[in-house]
């Protein structure tokens, strides 16, 4: 049975091009049965394909002492192997809570992004995660019970970017009868047992009578049916992104989704163009609700906000539906000290602040970075959001202006106002970045000292 297993997943290495020569794996490591077949695989022909491999346990704090006891097995399984591994604890139910999330999407969000850091860290240059034949059954078929479309039905990606799943054409009962025959121990999830989750109903429940009433190869029938999914899937999304270059801009953190497609092209047209979009841009399954939902929004003034799923929001601007995602991992500090000649990172940008000599004008064509007078500035400086009430005194204006009442002045969508960033100078508000400096920063005949604020 171990050998069949084996060149079942060697093949379907090969028919998908998943690991090449010098390749870093980084294995997402629970410590049960699947997992622990992935690593036990890969340490075997490590050799065969000349790779380095690393283990990365997520402890998510769920099971209390059963949990603490998962790590400890899966660092001494690790030992014994001689693989590299690290553990990281997170608090799944405080960050459910947070971002308002399951706990089972919670747990899958914090996993993944500390897989995808860990991964950075070490230079891996591919994830590895033990998903197997029954669980790409399950998850197709929640997404046809969630309403997706051709993308929720073609099931769970072989190879996404840098994640890759190798296990997939292999059954969990062929997995089962791997580690009994290699005498390999695994760790049993309490909670896999339990049907509080609606994954787990699914695969304690529903699919046995499946398999029972209907079909007994349910699994690989689906498996199947998932590959054409995706063949036409390519198809359909082909035409999609042609039709998307023309109506939708793609910036860093967000879709603009112009008021031409909906006027322009057929309902089924904007649904396909849109769904291919955000599978695209944000790598999540839309469902059926979040595109009649921005639909929708189309209609509404500006301003108008909805809620879609997988922490994606919708704003109505002028001529544009605007689509991003709320960052759950962004730092949560209201204040950041910047100093002279040093940057900070702060929520994706950099900002600088350094002396300046012999500068032949204090203008600039972009709107990135500003010359100011250092004369009166005292470090470190501080950034954060714009508050209600916050006012400053904007150069070449007489009096004082709400930052508000500039941003709406200087039509700034509703999405990036809410973001807007300001430079403080001892409380008083110097720069709103990327727009306008304060009157008290203006360089002028007696200045002494310059400094250039800048931001990437």
């Amino acid at each position: 049975m171990k050998g069949i297993v084996e060149q079942n997943i060697i093949r379907f290495i090969s028919d998908h091009d998943l690991v090449k020569k010098s390749d870093r794996l980084l294995i997402a490591f629970s410590g049960g049965a699947d997992s622990v077949s992935a690593l036990h695989f890969f340490n075997k022909y490590k050799s065969k394909y000349g790779i380095e491999i690393f283990a990365m346990h997520i402890n998510h704090s769920l099971r209390i002492d059963e949990a603490d006891e998962d790590e400890l097995f899966c660092k001494t399984f690790c030992e014994q192997l001689g693989v590299q591994f690290k553990a990281e604890k997170v608090d799944v139910i405080d960050f459910s809570k947070k971002n308002k999330e399951s706990i089972e999407a919670a747990a899958r969000n914090l996993r993944y992004f500390k897989l995808q850091e860990y991964a950075t860290k070490i230079g891996a240059t591919k994830i590895v995660t033990a998903h197997n034949l029954n669980d790409n059954t399950e998850t197709l078929l929640l997404n046809l019970f969630r309403g997706t479309g051709l993308s929720g039905a073609s099931g769970i990606p072989i190879k996404r970017e840098n994640i890759i799943r190798p296990l997939l054409s292999t059954s969990k009962e062929d997995i089962l009868n791997y580690v009994n025959a290699n005498n390999i121990k695994f760790r049993v999830d309490s909670s896999n047992l339990k049907n509080d989750f609606s994954r787990n109903f699914l695969r304690n429940e529903i699919i046995p009578k499946l398999k029972e009433k209907i079909n007994p190869a349910l699994d690989s029938n689906l498996l199947k049916f998932s590959q054409i999914a995706k063949e036409s899937n390519k198809i359909i999304s082909k035409v999609a992104e042609d039709i998307s270059k023309k109506y939708i801009i793609k910036t860093d953190l967000a879709l603009e989704i112009s008021d031409l497609l909906l006027l322009k092209m057929n309902s089924e047209i904007f649904n396909v163009a849109v769904r291919y979009t955000l599978e695209e841009k944000f790598k999540i399954v839309p469902t059926y609700k979040d595109i009649s939902q921005i639909k929708f929004l189309f209609s509404l003034q500006v301003g108008s906000r909805v809620n879609l799923s997988e922490r994606l929001s919708a704003i109505r601007e002028r001529n544009f539906v605007k689509i991003y995602m709320e960052n759950i991992f962004d730092n949560k500090i209201d204040n950041v000290e910047l100093d002279l000649n040093k940057k900070v990172e702060l929520q994706g940008k950099i900002f600088i602040a350094e002396a300046v000599e012999n500068l032949e004008s204090p203008f600039t064509n972009t709107k990135n970075v500003e010359y100011i007078n250092g004369d009166k500035i005292i470090f470190p400086l501080s950034i954060r959001k714009w508050k209600a009430g916050d006012k400053f005194k904007p150069i070449g204006l007489n009096g004082t202006k709400k930052v508000s009442d500039f941003l709406t002045e200087a039509k700034v969508n509703s999405a990036d106002k809410k973001n807007q960033m300001v430079v403080l100078n001892e409380n008083k508000i110097i720069w709103i970045v990327n727009h306008r400096i304060d009157e008290s920063v203006k360089i002028n005949n007696e200045t002494k000292r310059i400094i250039k604020l800048w931001v990437k």
